[in-house]
Parts: C-alpha cells; sequence; structure tokens
C-alpha cells in the first residue's frame, strides 16, 4: 500500500486505483476503514495492515453493519461488517493473525463518490435499517 495525500472514491467501485472495486464492483470489499487506535494497538505503521484509509476518533469496530460516515464533504459510505483477519496477516509478522482479532477495521462501499483528501473530517451519519448483519466469526 502507498500512502497518497487524497484519492477519488467511485460508486459502486471504491478507490481509484485499488484491486477491490475492479474485482467485485458493487461487492462488500470495495474500502477498508481502519481506526488510528488499533493500528497503534497493534503498533503498524498506515499502509502496513493494507487498509486504504485511517480515520482518528471514530470506534470503528463499535460501529454497525450498515452505518453510513461521510469522508469529507463528498464521500459517502456504508459499513459491510468486519474484516476477518486472515492467515496472510501472519507473513507481515507472526502473531499478527490473533493480536488483530476485532481490530482489523470495517469492510465498506461507496454510496457516493468524489475526492477524499487526507485530513478530511468524518461525520457519522444514518445506519441503513435494511443493511444484512453479518455473522461476527469467532477467533480460530
Amino acid at each position: 500500500m502507498k500512502r497518497v495525500p487524497e484519492a477519488q472514491a467511485v460508486e459502486g467501485r471504491g478507490l481509484v486505483g485499488d484491486r477491490h472495486g475492479k474485482k467485485k464492483p458493487d461487492g462488500k470489499r470495495q474500502v477498508l476503514l481502519l481506526d488510528e487506535a488499533s493500528l497503534h494497538a497493534l503498533r503498524m505503521s498506515p499502509g502496513e495492515l493494507k487498509e486504504n484509509v485511517v480515520l482518528a476518533g471514530v470506534p470503528l469496530e463499535s460501529l454497525p453493519a450498515g452505518q453510513r460516515l461521510a469522508l469529507g464533504e463528498h464521500v459517502v459510505v456504508e459499513l459491510t461488517g468486519p474484516c476477518v483477519p486472515c492467515s496472510k496477516l501472519e507473513r507481515i509478522r507472526p502473531g499478527l493473525l490473533k493480536a488483530s482479532w476485532g481490530q482489523r477495521g470495517q469492510l465498506a462501499r461507496v454510496l457516493r463518490g468524489g475526492q477524499v483528501r487526507e485530513g478530511d473530517g468524518v461525520r457519522l451519519l444514518d445506519v441503513n435499517p435494511d443493511a444484512p448483519r453479518p455473522i461476527n466469526p469467532k477467533l480460530p
């Protein structure tokens, strides 16, 4: 992952240049959001966990699927569920799979595209009452 000062979010696709939107348009894995507190708790630098956006002051892990967030002035995303840690994390650092359980961030889809810039504000919007509720897996 490469840190960039701004990115273009595309409705139903994700971020320009990221592979997830190309792979499954309208899928639930368009953007991976991670809160800054989790990043620090795991002693990781931005981008090391393959997240797309790092948010400060937002308790992502406590938000439900369907929660909508405004990123900056234009972009709106909807959380689709927690990102379940996978074995690829063990290649980054042994023990990271277990350590990141419950701190891996939330997946989201882009409802309204636009430019999002480093330092933009984040606002909690409404919760989609019709959003599917994912089953939260247990630590293996």
